[in-house]
C-alpha cells in the first residue's frame, strides 16, 4: 500500500545556487510553489524519505534553515486555503 504524505517545505537559504537547486528538486517531486520559499503537495512516503535524504546532503550555510512539515490526515483537513492554488503535478521528467 502506497502511503501518501502531505508536505509543506519552507526554507530560508542565502546561497542562490543551493536555493535554486532545492526549488528544482522539490518541483521534480511534484511539489508546487505557493510562495517564493514555500512548497507543498502530496508525495509518497518513499519520495518524502528521498527528499529528506537530499536535503540532509546539501551544504547549507550556518544561518540557512529548511522546515519539512508533514501533516497528518486530521491536520490536513483543518488547513484553510484562501485564494487560488497552483495545479498539482506528478514527478517532472528532466
Amino acid at each position: 500500500m502506497k502511503q501518501e504524505r502531505h508536505l509543506y517545505i519552507v526554507y530560508d537559504i542565502k546561497d542562490d545556487s543551493i536555493r535554486t537547486h532545492l526549488a528544482r528538486r522539490l518541483a521534480y517531486y511534484g511539489l508546487r510553489r505557493i510562495q517564493y520559499s514555500v512548497f507543498n503537495g502530496v508525495v509518497s512516503l518513499n519520495d518524502k524519505n528521498e527528499i529528506l535524504k537530499e536535503i540532509k546532503e546539501m551544504k547549507l550555510g550556518e544561518d540557512d534553515k529548511i522546515h519539512v512539515i508533514d501533516l497528518c490526515e486530521l491536520c490536513r483537513k483543518e488547513v484553510v486555503i484562501i485564494g487560488k492554488m497552483p495545479d498539482v503535478r506528478g514527478h517532472i521528467v528532466l
